[in-house]
């Protein structure tokens, strides 16, 4: 297996920011519908995340996973911060 990547904060926030764009995205189409400004979100997102692994240039399906990988550390950033501002309140 792997070892996990290291990551700069700043990538990290970045990532997070993205996933968060496409979260935020997908609900607003599920619950409104799709319109282009939803879309153009959801883009935004996929393209800022997949910046750095098609930069790496190892191939397609390094890109691919790399950009899963970075969407996925994006999620459980925000997922962490959610957590971690819940169990502020409580200590």
């Amino acid at each position: 297996m792997k070892k996990k990547v290291k990551r700069s904060r700043m990538l990290r926030a970045f990532n997070s920011l993205c996933a968060a764009l496409l979260i935020g995205s997908a609900i607003y189409i599920m619950a409104m519908g799709f319109s282009a400004v939803a879309m153009a979100a959801m883009a935004i997102s996929v393209v800022g995340a997949a910046v750095l692994p098609v930069q790496s240039s190892e191939g397609v399906l390094e890109v691919i996973i790399g950009t899963v990988e970075a969407m996925i550390d994006g999620v459980l950033v925000v997922i962490e911060a959610i957590t971690s501002a819940i169990a502020s309140l409580f200590s």
